[in-house]
């Protein structure tokens, strides 16, 4: 799996290009913010993959999670549309705050030839943001969070691991990893995690704790979870609105990339 930082851009005002090279949306004045340059992006491919110029179909329901970054062209909406919250930390507090995204035709080291530009780099108008949403039923203010730093930076969950436990308003949840995946519990209550695997040590897959809040604002814990593993790297978000009865979340939406 390879991993890219992105490079540092400033924002033009512009439009939709009739350049394939070059598309762009939802663009703003260079006064505005650049990409946060610590950001990684996952451009990886399978080096028998076709080249294709082609945008990535919008999964079922529409594109609501995206993680900035670079991408193969299939992995990532060219036209990402408005709408979008950014998902970041102001001043001592989470808040979902309203972001353009831009999408910019790259060239794939892996998949182009020269000259050619078919990856999408994503960036958006936040710099510091870690997801970018459009969730029906979610607006943009402040986000209640545990008393947890997140900004130390991800944390795993592995099979036979320590549990984490997160105490969120009058319940503590505890989140472990097994054979059979990661558990979700808050009391009696269990979620297995759909679309994440505990880390092994005989295992290529590992999956880490990257944000919890209450996105929906239902009063319950949210998740965002990190995942990476043979030829594959991305997000997973996890609600609790939604969730079937007896469960503590429902996966809602991922964005990541594939290959080797």
């Amino acid at each position: 799996m390879t991993y890219r930082i992105y490079p540092e851009q400033p924002w033009t005002d512009c439009s939709d290009e009739a350049d394939a090279s070059s598309v762009v949306t939802s663009c703003r004045r260079s006064s505005g913010s650049a990409p946060d340059p610590a950001l990684r992006s996952f451009l990886i491919a399978a080096a028998f993959v076709p080249v294709a110029a082609a945008s990535a179909e919008p999964p079922p329901g529409g594109w609501q999670l995206l993680v900035p970054g670079v991408y193969h062209g299939d992995e990532a909406p060219a036209r990402p549309g408005p709408g979008w919250l950014a998902l970041l930390p102001v001043g001592g507090v989470w808040r979902l705050e309203p972001a353009m995204v831009r999408a910019t035709r790259v060239h794939d080291p892996l998949l182009d030839a020269e000259g050619d530009k078919t990856g999408i780099a994503l960036s958006s108008s936040r710099s510091g943001a870690i997801v970018l949403l459009k969730v029906p039923g979610i607006g943009p203010g402040k986000v209640d969070t545990p008393a947890m730093k997140f900004g130390e930076g991800p944390k795993p969950v592995s099979a036979g691991g320590v549990p984490l436990k997160v105490r969120f308003k009058a319940d503590e949840y505890v989140i472990e990893g097994s054979a059979h995946g990661i558990h979700v519990r808050n009391g009696a209550a269990g979620t297995l995690l759909p679309g994440v695997s505990a880390g092994g040590p005989d295992s290529d897959d590992s999956a880490s704790l990257l944000w919890a809040g209450d996105l929906d604002r239902d009063g319950r814990l949210d998740l965002l979870f990190s995942y990476s593993g043979y030829n594959r790297g991305g997000v997973c978000l996890y609600l609790s609105s939604g969730a079937d009865a007896g469960a503590q979340v429902r996966l809602t939406a991922c964005h990541g990339g594939v290959g080797c």
